[in-house]
């Protein structure tokens, strides 16, 4: 037997089950969704600030170990040789608060105290011997080279090697 009752009650229990599940999405689960989302932005926004703050707090460690080194270089050579001290200062005031650039400036640094001063020294040492010994020619040689030399590396190597010729060779 088909009837009204036998059509309309089964529709009538679809109807009010998809409406009773569009009520709880709109009611419920879409505000759950929406807290959930603020939720996760919200924690995701602190992450970033804190990651930004550790990135500037390791930033502003690593130009201040740069600049204490660097300092450091140039206190420890002033007495012997004030215009390398000179230039690491003048490296250290230009570089500011670049962290790359004071790292280079504490290169400079670590190369004029542990490299450069030694070869400088012992040409101007040789220097003085030459002088002693009465070669006054070679000794000027020698100390216009170290002069010409200034802070590199290598051309105060190739001092140091001339005045090592000149005195003993």
């Amino acid at each position: 037997m088909l009837g009204a009752g036998t059509v309309i009650n089964p529709l009538i229990k679809i109807i009010t089950t998809v409406a009773i599940l569009a009520a709880v999405g709109i009611f419920i689960v879409k505000p759950v969704l929406d807290t959930t989302e603020n939720a996760i932005d919200s924690v995701n926004q602190q992450v970033a600030n804190g990651l930004e703050q550790g990135q500037r707090a390791s930033d502003s460690a690593q130009l201040n170990s740069a600049r204490s080194r660097a300092e450091s270089y140039a206190n420890s050579i002033q007495a012997t040789w004030p215009a390398a001290s000179r230039e690491i200062n003048g490296c250290v005031k230009a570089a500011g608060d670049n962290a790359q650039a004071m790292d280079a400036c504490a290169e400079l640094g670590q190369t004029l105290v542990h490299t450069v001063q030694s070869d400088r020294n012992f040409a101007l040492s040789y220097a003085d011997s030459l002088t002693a010994q009465g070669d006054a020619a070679a000794a000027e040689r020698v100390r216009d080279c170290v002069k010409d030399a200034g802070f590199k590396p290598a051309a105060m190597e190739r001092c140091r090697k001339l005045a090592d010729d000149l005195l003993f060779g």
